[in-house]
């Protein structure tokens, strides 16, 4: 069977045959300029992959005709029926060329639409990374839930964001049929599809009809690349790892500045009564209204920083948490068809584990380069959150000190 590197190098070799009958000499392999001047394949032997290098024309090409795609959940609202009540999202794709907006679409989906497209997308591309769902709240949390419905619609919206944007990035499953029938059509299409019977899984190919000899060892390009994975899989654990001590970590430090936050409140609180009483002797005095101002600021700010870092820190950190997780689950489906191929020793199936090695690659490659643009942006901005609340403290209290320190407010 012919496979995208056989037909590459063949290629390759036919170029050089080519050159030979022209009376072109040929290039000195010893030379790597040369090798990277007259070949347009970069190989790597080790991991049987094969890039071929983009040209400027073609990406001069790709950032004058560029096209994006943005979406956005929001405008949550309730329904209510006899037996059911839930809540609907607006979804609104819109996109994008040279910066010009071209198309814009709008939808409403409730969390079970999107448990529907996350599911589908798992069965379909069971060795792509679809990014994790906001975590259902459980029936022992439905009091909590309601008592805090507004925080908790707020939490699902954001994660339910980032599932769509994820995918939408994704070159592959962004143009797949299901995608863009959730993104586009109207409740009666969605659940007419909904209704339908679900996919089979690519990862059960019929083997009744194998032509393989028994006795072929297994064929290069088709073979597991356990060392390869197993490094991936040992870095995906290190970091899932790390992700967890740090959201414990980060836990620790909100509870201690929840703890302050409620000194800072009975603090304030005491020199209200403290203001109060001095009011019904003094109207003018400004001492202890000056206090006020300065510790009514720092709790304000305190406020803004447990929100910020619950909301904007520690959500993202467990996110990626549950992140992980879906990349280890993808290693393992892939690493229980590669043993599946070893023992099957069927052609078809080598042919389906090298787009499987090459599938989680390419994944595994955009994964990586988002999450690390992502953690590095969460880090700075609560790097920033920190400096900015102690520079607003201090700045609190040095106007509090530069208004006692004039003699007016000397008794």
């Amino acid at each position: 069977m012919d496979d995208p590197l056989s037909r590459a190098l063949r290629e390759d070799e036919q170029g050089i045959s080519n050159a030979h009958e022209n009376g072109q000499t040929t290039p000195n392999v010893a030379d790597p300029d040369c090798l990277e001047k007259t070949s347009s394949l970069s190989i790597s032997h080790s991991h049987n992959d094969w890039i071929l290098p983009s040209t400027n024309e073609r990406r001069e090409e790709v950032e004058v005709n560029e096209e994006q795609t943005k979406i956005y959940v929001g405008d949550p609202k309730k329904h209510k029926s006899n037996l059911d009540s839930f809540i609907t999202y607006l979804v609104t794709m819109q996109t994008y060329n040279d910066g010009v907006q071209i198309n814009e679409t709008n939808v409403r989906r409730r969390y079970n639409d999107f448990v529907w497209l996350k599911n589908l997308l798992d069965v379909k591309y069971p060795f792509n990374i679809i990014s994790p769902l906001p975590i259902k709240h459980t029936l022992s949390k439905k009091l909590h839930v309601i008592a805090d419905d507004g925080e908790f619609i707020r939490r699902r919206m954001n994660g339910l964001q980032n599932f769509l944007r994820r995918i939408i990035n994704n070159p592959v499953i962004s143009i797949d049929p299901s995608v863009q029938l959730f993104l586009t059509a109207d409740d009666e299409a969605l659940h007419s599809a909904q209704q339908q019977p679900n996919p089979t899984s690519p990862l059960t190919p019929q083997m009744t009809s194998s032509t393989s000899n028994p006795f072929r060892q297994p064929i290069g390009r088709g073979k597991p690349i356990p060392s390869e994975f197993s490094r991936t899989d040992n870095q995906i654990q290190m970091l899932q790892d790390n992700l967890r001590k740090l959201e414990r970590l980060s836990r620790k430090i909100e509870s201690d500045q929840i703890a302050i936050h409620t000194e800072e409140e009975h603090l304030l609180s005491t020199f209200k009564q403290w203001l109060d009483t001095e009011r019904k002797y003094d109207e003018n005095d400004s001492l202890v209204d000056t206090i006020c101002n300065a510790e009514q600021k720092i709790v304000d700010n305190q406020d803004d920083l447990l929100r910020t870092t619950n909301t904007k820190y520690i959500e993202p950190i467990n996110e990626y948490v549950l992140f992980t997780g879906v990349v280890q689950d993808v290693l393992k489906r892939r690493a229980q068809f590669a043993d599946n191929v070893t023992a099957s020793n069927n052609e078809e199936m080598f042919d389906q584990l090298t787009i499987a090695n090459e599938t989680i690659k390419a994944d595994v490659q955009r994964w990586t380069e988002g999450k690390d643009k992502e953690l590095m942006d969460l880090f700075h901005s609560m790097a920033n959150k920190k400096v900015d609340f102690y520079t607003q403290s201090i700045n609190a209290w040095e106007q509090a000190a530069a208004k006692l320190s004039t003699p007016t407010n000397h008794r």
